[in-house]
């Protein structure tokens, strides 16, 4: 369980995070979403321990991570960027993870790089981008960890190795109970194996929801009337946006579905259909709503 309380954290005199709270289940997988520059990074680093927050706490398992050795070992952490001693055997970078993590299971290192092809005679300065993030997985799945913290993972990676990983994240909760945090770009895969979501925009939560609930409130409708849309609907205030394509129009409705529903009947549209929207559909129009263009935030 991880518990994220009012966290507050400035770097270079600017204030990065403002006032954050999130509580991720035990068992759940919770995916981070959010524009570039928005805080992701930094609040996973503040997550692990690595940058102090000026204030709030973030505590795993019941405890705070401040300083607290023992919950750090059960924390794995896959950041954005590997780095490993140049010189050093992957053999022996493992070596060093095993003396360092108390729950270190050398069964599963073993079938993980049996899963992914490492040799661990190769030194890390001939691993690629790709091999250092798998490398680094392998490591943080074969601690043990009671919570996981991945920071774009599957990125640099080809598509056969992302599937092998999404999978691995969902072995792991489901036998294990773990705890997942992930941030990512790609919210076609987040929408595959997360439970919730959470949006984080100029350093504070926009909008947290389990992935279920979020695309019931946001949906799309498509319509179309015999004249022009009528102005009442066009001037709805429940409705996020209109695009039109001649008398076919997609309408996307935030909560009240229903009541934007019942006011297209009585204009007797000659086609009305609601249409689910996708986790990128969504976080676009939701960042609409935060004064983006929409071509700038299309992923």
């Amino acid at each position: 369980m991880i518990k994220i309380n009012g966290l507050d954290k400035y770097l270079g005199g600017e204030k990065i995070l403002d006032d954050i709270n999130i509580h991720i289940k035990k068992g759940s997988i919770f995916g981070l979403v959010g524009p570039n520059g928005a805080g992701k990074t930094t609040l996973i680093k503040c997550l692990v321990d690595i940058y102090k927050p000026e204030k709030g706490e973030v505590i795993i398992s019941g405890e705070n991570i401040k300083d607290n050795k023992k919950i750090k070992s059960r924390v794995g952490y896959v950041s954005d960027f590997q780095y490993f001693y140049p010189s050093f055997k992957i053999s022996e970078i493992a070596e060093f993870y095993k003396g360092a993590y108390p729950h270190w299971n050398d069964d599963r290192y073993i079938r993980l790089m049996n899963l992914f092809k490492l040799d661990g005679k190769k030194k890390a300065k001939h691993l690629s981008k790709g091999m250092k993030t798998q490398f680094a997985i392998i490591l943080n799945l074969s601690i043990m960890p009671e919570v996981l913290i991945l920071d774009e993972p599957t990125s640099g990676l080809d598509p056969v190795v992302k599937r092998k990983v999404l999978n691995l994240i969902v072995e792991e909760v489901s036998t294990n109970k773990t705890t997942v945090l992930i941030s990512s770009h790609n919210l076609g895969h987040l929408e595959q194996i997360c439970d919730h979501i959470g949006i984080i925009h100029e350093g504070k939560i926009l909008l947290e929801d389990s992935i279920e609930d979020l695309k019931s409130n946001v949906r799309k409708i498509q319509v179309a009337f015999k004249g022009e849309l009528p102005e009442d609907i066009k001037n709805n205030k429940h409705i996020l946006r209109v695009d039109s394509i001649g008398r076919i129009h997609q309408i996307v409705v935030k909560d009240n579905l229903e009541t934007v529903m019942e006011a297209i009947k009585i204009h007797n549209p000659i086609l009305l259909e609601t249409i689910d929207m996708s986790l990128e559909e969504i976080f676009i129009y939701e960042m609409g709503g935060e004064g983006y263009v929409f071509e700038d935030i299309a992923l």
